[in-house]
This record gives C-alpha cells, structure tokens and sequence, in this order.
C-alpha cells in the first residue's frame, strides 16, 4: 500500500473515492474534470501514479487505462 504524499491532504479528491474509483464512464469523468480544474497537485499526483505504477482509479486526470498506457511508453 502507499503512503500518501503530504500534498495529497491539501487535494480536492479527497472523500471522493466513489467518482475516482468508480467502473462508470460518468463518475470517472466527473472525476478527471476535478483533477483538470479544481486540483494544484494534479501533476505530482499523476507523476506519482507513474512512477508507482498505479493503473486503478483516477490519478492527475488520467483513467486506468490511460495511466497504463503512459507506463508502457516511459
């Protein structure tokens, strides 16, 4: 498990793990619109995701699948 880093505590995400964690197309949107518009750490967090190799959840506005794919090409 990982520890969450201490700008994740200041992020919008928080209590939100229904939208970011959710298997509908709608919730999973919501989601990435709150990375993209309401969230400062939005590149740290999807760097995180990266470099932990994180590919369930919404994470810096990138889906899964999406994160799956950026770890194939870096």
């Amino acid at each position: 498990m990982l520890k969450a880093p201490s700008w994740f505590e200041s992020s919008p995400c928080i209590g939100e793990d229904r939208l970011f964690f959710s298997s509908e197309l709608k919730d999973r949107n919501a989601a990435k619109k709150i990375c993209l518009n309401e969230c400062s750490n939005r590149e740290a967090c999807l760097k995180m995701a990266l470099t932990q190799r994180v590919s369930i959840g919404v994470w810096g506005g990138k889906t899964g699948p999406e994160l799956k794919r950026l770890q194939e090409v870096v």
